[in-house]
């Protein structure tokens, strides 16, 4: 799984403390290349929480650093730096306990609407953690939408 990263889909269950079973093979790729740590935040488009390794974390944070060189308006300027604030605030550290668990902390639960039934979805770089019923949700929207499909498989050269 080194060279692939996180793929894949497992639904799973939050217990009453709010802590998420990880699936061995996500377990394996962030104690290898993670140190059993994530960072989560609200995701930025989508109703769910996701979870970056530290590698991709340090990427996003060298990414948004840069944020004062890039040629922009001050209105994009202040538009990033608003979305920034709310991303940075809402990021919490998360280990991986002895169980292979991680605690979800309650802001992100909130946000996210996760309260039992669950779905990781491994994006390669990052897992997105759902509420099962959004998930299947947005995955029935987006496989209707057979012309969406066909322009995004296009537009990667699938």
């Amino acid at each position: 799984m080194g060279l692939i990263g996180l793929i894949g889909r497992y639904d799973h269950t939050i217990d009453s403390n709010g802590r998420l079973s990880i699936p061995s093979k996500f377990r394996e790729y962030l104690m290898t290349h993670s140190e059993g740590t994530v960072i989560m935040t609200m995701a930025h488009v989508h109703s769910c929480v996701v979870a970056y390794p530290l590698p991709e974390w340090k990427i996003i944070t060298e990414r948004a650093s840069q944020i004062d060189q890039v040629g922009a308006s001050s209105k994009d300027f202040i538009k990033r730096k608003d979305f920034l604030r709310l991303f940075y605030s809402r990021a919490a550290e998360c280990p991986l306990d002895k169980s292979g668990r991680i605690l979800i902390p309650a802001h992100l639960r909130e946000h996210a609407t996760l309260d039992k039934d669950t779905v990781l979805v491994g994006c390669v770089n990052a897992l997105e953690i759902w509420n099962l019923n959004k998930w299947q949700e947005k995955e029935a929207a987006v496989l209707q939408d057979e012309g969406q499909m066909q322009e995004a498989m296009a537009s990667l050269g699938i």
